[in-house]
C-alpha cells in the first residue's frame, strides 16, 4: 500500500491480504487483534494499485435500507480478518463527546445503523472485559485511541477528535477500566491511531482559547502552534499522549501514530483533504493470543 510515514518508525504493520488494513505493532506484540482500515476493498502488491470503495459507516444522504446491508457486510469481512464477526461487535453513536460506555454481553451484535439503545447514544468510547468482544469506531480525521490491559484482559477504543480530546476521553476510558475491571494504568498499553497531523489541522483562535481555558496556557502552548498563515494548528497526537501519560500509562507503553489521514488521502479517508466518501474504521478484539 502507499502509506506516507512522518518518520522512520514502524508504528503500524501493513496487511494487503483480503481487505487491506494497518495494525498497530504494539498491540500485535501483545497478541490483541486490531486494525485500521483503508479506503480499499482489495490491493494488488504486484501492480501497486487497489480497488476503492470500502463502506463501513452510514454517511449523510445514504439510504439506510440500501446501504445498511452493504456496510454490515464490509464490517463483517473486516471482523473476520481478526478472527471475529459483527455478532460480537459493539458500536457507539459518536457525537464528539467524552462519554465512555462499559460494554456487557448484552451490548454485542446490535446491527448498527439501527437506532442504538439510549445508553449507547452520544457515546464516543467503549471499554470491555467481555472475552472476544469486538469494539468498532469511525473517524474522518479524528484518531482512534486503542487501550489494552493484559493483566485484566480488557480493552478499550475511543474516538478522540477535537472535542473528545478537549474532554480527555482517553482518561475517561482509563478511569472506567480502573473502576469496572480493576485495571492499573501502569499495566496498560495505548496506541494513538491514524488521524490528522498538526500541519493539516488548522484551527481558529477560539479553539486555542478553549483549550487554554480548560487545560491551562502551558499545555495549550505545547499542543498548538501558530503557522505563518497566522492560524493556529492543533497537535491531536501530542494532546492525547499527554492525557495518556497523566492518566498513568507508562511512556514506553504508548505508541503514537506517524500516519496522517489527510497526507494519505489517496489511501485513507479524510475530511480535511476532502476525501470523505466514507470514514476510517478502527477495530480491536478482546482476545489475547500467545505470541
Amino acid at each position: 500500500m502507499k502509506i506516507n510515514y512522518s518518520n522512520g518508525k514502524r508504528i503500524f504493520r501493513e496487511h494487503s491480504e483480503g481487505i487491506p488494513y494497518l495494525s498497530a505493532c504494539m498491540l500485535d506484540g501483545l497478541g490483541v487483534p486490531n486494525l485500521f482500515a483503508t479506503r480499499f476493498i482489495s490491493w494488488d502488491d504486484d501492480k501497486g494499485e487497489g480497488t476503492e470503495g470500502l463502506r463501513t459507516s452510514l454517511m449523510p444522504g445514504d439510504d439506510i435500507s440500501g446501504t445498511a446491508p452493504v456496510i454490515q457486510e464490509f464490517r463483517d469481512r473486516l471482523a473476520h480478518l481478526l478472527g471475529s464477526s459483527i455478532d460480537f461487535e459493539c458500536i457507539t453513536d459518536q457525537r464528539h463527546t467524552s462519554h465512555v460506555h462499559v460494554a456487557s454481553e448484552n451490548d454485542l451484535g446490535i446491527r448498527w445503523p439501527r437506532r442504538l439503545p439510549l445508553h449507547r447514544q452520544y457515546v464516543d468510547g467503549v471499554v470491555t472485559d467481555v472475552p472476544d468482544a469486538l469494539l468498532t469506531a469511525f473517524g474522518g480525521d479524528c484518531p482512534p485511541v486503542y487501550l489494552a490491559d493484559p493483566v485484566r484482559k480488557a480493552v478499550g477504543l475511543v474516538h478522540a477528535g477535537r472535542k473528545g480530546t478537549l474532554g480527555r476521553i482517553p482518561a475517561v476510558a482509563i478511569a472506567r477500566m480502573i473502576v469496572n475491571f480493576g485495571s492499573e494504568p501502569g499495566n496498560m498499553y495505548a496506541v494513538i491511531g491514524p488521524g490528522v497531523c498538526q500541519d493539516c489541522y488548522e484551527m481558529g483562535d477560539e479553539i486555542y482559547d478553549e483549550f487554554a481555558s480548560r487545560w491551562g496556557v502551558p499545555d495549550a502552548e505545547r499542543i498548538f502552534r501558530r503557522y505563518p498563515s497566522g492560524r493556529y494548528h492543533l497537535d491531536l497526537r501530542e494532546a492525547n499522549r499527554i492525557t495518556l501519560l497523566r492518566a498513568g500509562i507508562p511512556e514506553d507503553h504508548i505508541a503514537v501514530s506517524n500516519v496522517c489521514t489527510a497526507c494519505n488521502a489517496d489511501t485513507l479517508y479524510s475530511y480535511r483533504a476532502g476525501r470523505l466518501e466514507n470514514e476510517g474504521t478502527a477495530m480491536i478484539v478482546n482476545r489475547w493470543e500467545e505470541k
